[in-house]
């Protein structure tokens, strides 16, 4: 598979992963103390610690996809790119719209609670594990089948050209015979 159709299926993976967080925000105005809770969540389960590690997991695993010799600009450009755009800081507060769009401020109150519990925080504790394993999960799925990926990959964008356009021919079976105008003599 050549470097470009690589580029290509990389980018759309990774826009497909990031997708979602722009799909699931809403036009939803919160009060204040409804955004608050949907924070004290994220807190609770200590995702502001675990940001960069989720990242840079990422990363990793979407740099074996790439050749060898690009590996590391890879990742030094995505680890720039993130750092830039793709931060806690930078995207909490989008992230609480989402949350406060699917639990009401007492579940969000609740879900505080349960993740300060021992059992929430050993949850907590473990996503980060569980995240990375269900990726390899994935990506032993997607590698299982990676040839006929791409085969349909480079079906796709392949460049198309319309076949020549068949010109109609008629038989001499076929061939309606002229029509004889009456000659006058």
């Amino acid at each position: 598979m050549n470097l470009k159709l690589k580029l290509i299926t990389l980018t759309g993976v990774i826009f497909f992963s990031f997708s979602t967080l722009k799909a699931q925000t809403t036009n939803q105005t919160f009060a204040p103390s409804h955004l608050k809770a949907a924070e004290q969540v994220m807190l609770a389960t200590g995702i502001n610690m675990q940001f960069g590690g989720m990242i840079n997991t990422m990363i990793d695993q979407l740099s074996g996809q790439v050749p060898a010799d690009k590996r590391d600009g890879f990742i030094k450009v995505m680890k720039t790119f993130m750092g830039k755009y793709f931060t806690w800081d930078l995207l909490k507060d989008k992230m609480a719209v989402i949350y406060a769009s699917e639990f009401t401020e007492d579940e969000l109150n609740q879900l505080t609670a349960f993740y300060n519990s021992p059992i929430g925080k050993k949850a907590s504790s473990k996503m980060t594990v569980l995240m990375q394993r269900g990726m390899q999960v994935g990506q032993e799925a997607v590698a299982a089948h990676k040839d006929e990926l791409q085969q349909m990959m480079q079906d796709e964008f392949a460049e198309k050209t319309d076949p020549p356009a068949v010109k109609e021919q008629v038989s001499p079976a076929t061939k309606k015979p002229a029509s004889k105008a009456p000659v006058k003599h």
